[in-house]
């Protein structure tokens, strides 16, 4: 389905009435933040660190200790959604202290902190945790929960963990035939080709989207049309690189070689070197157009390399 900011985009101008371009646009926020959660945001941009910490602490405890609980629940909603860019590991006291109250969502905080903290501990840590949870069909995390073979499969090859391709390959059988149907093995091959050797999942997605880059022209088209595990993670590379940090103007470095990419194929798509600038669709004559575009390939990866959220891929 289109973002709904290009959704809403679309109606607005088919209520015109009139023949019109349709073009692209960037997405804006679904919804306005609550005060709660906007103090958390404005304290994430400090750029002194020690002023950055303490305004977070002030905010998350604010958040999550001294609102109503259907407030709490929503700012840590929002802590979860942007653990990518916010470390909240400075703050397992609060949300600790969170976990003990009568909220309903504060039973999961124990597995909030189990993830939290494996996605960023180190590299030698998150092989063993793996390799024990593929191996034995589970372990322990540290906050007492579970971490499943399926994820751990899932998360090793995110980080581009290739060592552990062996034990995957020799466990994945034991899995149930929905978990072999939700996380199919050539996909999770192709992630840990693309992104062996990185040192975690920020790392695994820009050596991938370098490797990408790095590959023959011809050679990447026709795998992407006749590879769909391979086209998938190529969606969810582009997707992931190009999407901007919460709270600031950066991206993942790898979106530079997703542009690359897309540049080169436009001229491929178009047949000149000038094509890829006549062809910067997503400008199209008709909203028909606009949507073909967009379930294609090319048009995910486009969408994508803006930072815009891509359409669904058919499958």
């Amino acid at each position: 389905m289109l973002s709904r900011i290009a959704t809403i985009f679309l109606v607005f101008v088919l209520s015109l009435g009139a023949p019109v371009y349709i073009c692209a646009t960037s997405p804006v926020a679904e919804e306005s933040l609550l005060p709660e959660q906007e103090a958390i945001d404005n304290a994430a941009r400090l750029p002194d660190p020690v002023a950055r910490e303490s305004a977070l602490r002030e905010a998350i405890r604010k958040g999550l200790l001294e609102t109503r609980p259907e407030v709490a629940t929503e700012v840590l909603g929002y802590l979860g959604e942007h653990s990518r860019w916010l470390d909240v590991r400075p703050f397992e006291d609060i949300i600790t202290e969170y976990g003990r109250s009568n909220n309903p969502t504060s039973r999961n905080v124990g597995w909030f902190l189990d993830s939290i903290e494996l996605a960023r501990m180190s590299r030698e840590r998150r092989l063993r945790l793996y390799s024990a949870a593929i191996v034995d069909g589970s372990t322990t995390l540290r906050h007492g929960w579970p971490l499943l073979r399926q994820s751990a499969m899932l998360l090793a090859s995110y980080d581009g963990l290739a060592e552990l391709r062996p034990l995957i390959e020799t466990h994945y059988p034991e899995e149930t035939a929905q978990v072999r149907e939700h996380f199919p093995l050539p996909e999770l091959i192709v992630r840990l080709g693309l992104g062996a050797g990185a040192a975690d999942r920020e790392d695994a997605s820009r050596l991938a989207s370098e490797r990408l880059d790095a590959m023959k022209d011809g050679d990447f088209r026709d795998r992407m049309n006749k590879d769909a595990a391979f086209a998938q993670v190529v969606d969810e590379i582009a997707t992931y690189v190009c999407t901007g940090d919460a709270f600031a103007p950066r991206r993942n470095p790898g979106c530079a070689s997703i542009k690359d990419i897309v540049t080169r194929q436009l001229v491929l798509e178009t047949g000149s070197p000038q094509g890829a600038d006549a062809a910067d669709k997503p400008c199209a004559k008709s909203m028909q157009e606009y949507q073909e575009w967009f379930m294609t390939w090319l048009g995910r990866m486009q969408q994508s390399s803006r930072g815009e959220p891509s359409v669904q891929r058919p499958h």
